[in-house]
């Protein structure tokens, strides 16, 4: 079996959480307050990540489908695992739409937007074939050029003087309840709650004992940058102009001016969003491909060219970008706390009451 180590599992952490987050203005709804609902979100996220530590520890050697099997039976259990690894593709062909999208937008107007698709879920389905070793050396290739990007981004903001902490107030402006409203799906949905795709991975890392304090010190740390990044952007832009803009930190970038010398670096946050889409998307799709094998008992080599294929086939449904983003930010975070909260809560009810009966 492939294993990674406990540094590889951070790493894949902070640049998975990261992917295509910055690509949104999260939790504008509550306007200048988006800041607090991101904090709120975060922590109910870190909760989420304690009770999904908690049930891969019942069986460290297990992944997620095995995990579902062993709670609510072969039968049961599995049809679990089936619909799992069919909303992990369903993610992943969202990142792989907006590869597509963002390309069109940002880079290359005249190409076909196929055949970007194409290439991008082409690379991946390469590297999930090679399996989750190589996946994750990749990922600690690529570590370096996000962080220091990241922080030559903060760094050019705060030199230009661009963000204005004024634009933050006045804080709770309605109360409490946009906020909360803001959080709750959506935000706790996307990004924090995609956590529960490590119950996946985990069975992979060779030190198990670590798993815990390993992820959870990831997790808070990519917490607060997203934090600090969301609020930066709500500082330069405003809630107004936040809300209207379709790729915000872009925005943001690109009025930075430096002595009529540096300017024009929204070529780095296209970098940036690219390799966390195609970091996102690459998790979610060996995801899937991990999950149905364990499931049908396929082998994981047969598993990778269906799985691309219907990611693929079905990037093409939604007409439009706008159809496509209120699809995401509507419907799919409205759905995704079954997959996040309803069913690993089933899993840890059920657990503690197996263990409650034996001791009986």
């Amino acid at each position: 079996m492939q294993q990674i180590g406990k540094n590889q599992l951070s790493i894949l952490i902070v640049v998975f959480l990261i992917g295509s987050t910055p690509l949104f203005e999260l939790g504008i709804k509550a306007k200048q307050d988006a800041w607090m609902a991101m904090t709120l979100a975060a922590f109910a996220g870190l909760l989420l990540t304690v009770m999904y530590v908690r049930i891969q520890k019942r069986s460290p050697e297990s992944e997620l489908a095995e995990l579902y099997i062993m709670h609510f039976g072969r039968w049961i259990g599995g049809f679990i695992g089936f619909l799992h690894a069919v909303w992990f593709a369903y993610e992943s062909m969202r990142n792989v739409r907006d590869v597509g999208e963002l390309t069109m937008m940002a880079l290359l107007t005249f190409t076909p937007k196929w055949i970007v698709m194409l290439l991008i879920l082409s690379a991946a389905a390469y590297t999930v074939s090679k399996g989750i070793e190589v996946f994750v050396r990749v990922v600690q290739l690529l570590f370096p050029i996000v962080a220091i990007s990241y922080a030559s981004v903060l760094l050019l903001l705060f030199i230009s003087r661009l963000p204005k902490l004024s634009l933050l107030l006045p804080i709770l402006e309605n109360g409490f309840g946009p906020v909360i409203k803001a959080a709750f799906p959506d935000l706790m949905a996307f990004p924090f709650g995609q956590m529960v795709i490590f119950l996946v991975f985990w069975k992979h890392v060779s030190e198990k004992k670590i798993i815990g304090r390993g992820s959870y010190w990831a997790y808070i740390g990519v917490s607060a940058f997203l934090i600090l990044m969301n609020s930066l952007t709500m500082c330069v832009l405003g809630p107004e102009l936040a809300s209207i803009t379709a790729l915000p930190l872009l925005e943001v970038v690109q009025l930075i001016r430096l002595a009529n010398f540096l300017e024009r670096l929204d070529v780095i946050v296209t970098l940036l969003l690219f390799i966390g889409l195609y970091v996102k998307m690459t998790a979610l799709y060996m995801a899937s491909v991990f999950t149905l094998k364990t499931v049908t008992g396929i082998a994981y080599r047969y598993c990778v060219l269906p799985i691309g294929l219907a990611i693929y086939g079905a990037s093409f449904l939604e007409p439009n970008n706008t159809y496509h983003i209120w699809i995401g930010l509507d419907i799919t975070l409205k759905i995704a706390p079954l997959f996040q909260v309803v069913l690993p809560l089933l899993m840890l009810v059920v657990g503690i009451r197996k263990k409650y009966k034996s001791a009986g």
